[in-house]
């Protein structure tokens, strides 16, 4: 089935005159473990061609996403509004990084660790904002409020809709730090997933803009934690 969606420059927000005007340029900035060639194309760190696992915005029924977020909202428990808040309210990483210095104190490690660490992580995040917004421009996806004029939790992001990056950010997120803290694998998951979710508590995304968006970042934590197995990254700290 293909569907038509709406574009996220062709439609404005609600009470505005003109669709918004975005900043695209992050698609252009380099990657540390991410390479790109020449159009759409991609290589890993082993500079073999990367077949992104996300869904295209036309295989989407967006009228069902639609709905799903307008039966969130109107039906929002005070719990999910504050677990909108609390992501939606600064950058996701400023949620995570307390996370990772908590696990690095709980396990004791060595500030040299710690520094390793934090820079696989951030070098992590680093390519996968790039990306996101590459496709985010790419296929141009409108917000939910485009279609409706809902209620939201927090502002509308001035960027176009799919992926979600909360979800993406997450969904590398959790491949990443499980691979230093196995053992917090599982709670690691869930909080992860709770931050994804949130965007559609929130009113801001589709739920899809979550789901492909969790994948989507988790095939990247993957990508990269299979060049840190292959360099000995872990063992060598």
């Amino acid at each position: 089935m293909v569907t038509q969606y709406r574009k996220w420059s062709e439609y404005p927000y609600p009470g505005e005159q003109n669709p918004p005007k975005g900043h695209p340029e992050a698609g252009s900035w380099p990657m540390f473990f991410i390479r790109r060639g020449t159009g759409n194309l991609f290589f890993d760190p082993f500079h073999t061609p990367i077949e992104w696992k996300i869904r295209p915005p036309q295989d989407i029924d967006w009228a069902s996403e639609l709905q799903n977020v307008i039966q969130t909202v109107n039906t929002l428990t005070p719990q999910l509004r504050n677990l909108a808040l609390y992501w939606g309210t600064v950058e996701t990483t400023q949620r995570i990084n307390p996370i990772i210095y908590n696990l690095i104190k709980k396990y004791d490690l060595s500030s040299p660790y710690a520094a390793r660490i934090l820079g696989c992580f951030h070098a992590a995040i680093n390519d996968v904002f790039i990306l996101t917004w590459i496709i985010k421009y790419g296929w141009d996806v409108a917000r939910p409020c485009q279609y409706e004029n809902l209620p939201t939790v927090v502002p509308t992001p001035r960027f176009p809709a799919y992926p979600s990056a909360h979800a993406t950010v997450a969904g590398c997120a959790e491949v990443i730090l499980s691979y230093f803290f196995p053992q917090e694998s599982p709670g690691l998951k869930t909080v992860m997933e709770g931050s994804a979710a949130s965007r559609l508590y929130a009113g801001v995304h589709f739920n899809i803009d979550n789901v492909e968006g969790l994948s989507l970042g988790r095939q990247i934590g993957e990508i990269i934690i299979n060049f840190l197995k292959h360099q000995n990254i872990k063992d060598t700290l």
